[in-house]
């Protein structure tokens, strides 16, 4: 049955990890660079946060996205302060039907997959998504 597959099979495995003491400006310039709309934050190899697109947006003067000239005090401002704590994850061995409840159950469209307490790849509702569609076919 296809909710059995394991999420390992269709995460993203080439993962941006930012730190939670990393300058908000930089990461919002590789956001925007390399097209990523999430990405796990780590202190000290463990996870501790999720960053979003839309955490991004949400800063004021309207955000660095909109002008990468956002002033001085705006460079000071750190991952830790605009990521969501402690966020939602799942293990590489859960399977598919595990995420699917997870991801329905919630308003966010990006885990983080560890094996243990390690970062090892990050999957969204449109890995989830393409799988369905590629198993339907």
């Amino acid at each position: 049955m296809i909710l059995d597959t394991l999420i390992s099979t269709i995460m993203t495995e080439d993962v941006f990890i930012i730190g939670a003491g990393d300058q908000l400006r930089d990461v919002a310039i590789t956001f925007n660079n390399h097209g990523i709309r999430h990405a796990p934050v780590t202190s000290k190899g463990r996870l501790v946060g999720m960053l979003s697109w839309i955490d991004l947006k949400k800063q004021p003067a309207g955000g660095v996205l909109d002008s990468f000239d956002a002033g001085e005090d705006y460079g000071k401002v750190v991952v830790g302060e605009v990521m969501t704590h402690d966020p939602v994850s799942v293990q590489a061995g859960d399977t598919v039907g595990d995420l699917a409840q997870i991801l329905s159950e919630n308003e966010f469209h990006a885990v983080p997959v560890l094996e243990g307490e390690r970062v090892v790849g990050i999957v969204s509702t449109t890995d989830l998504i393409r799988f369905f569609l590629e198993s339907l076919s």
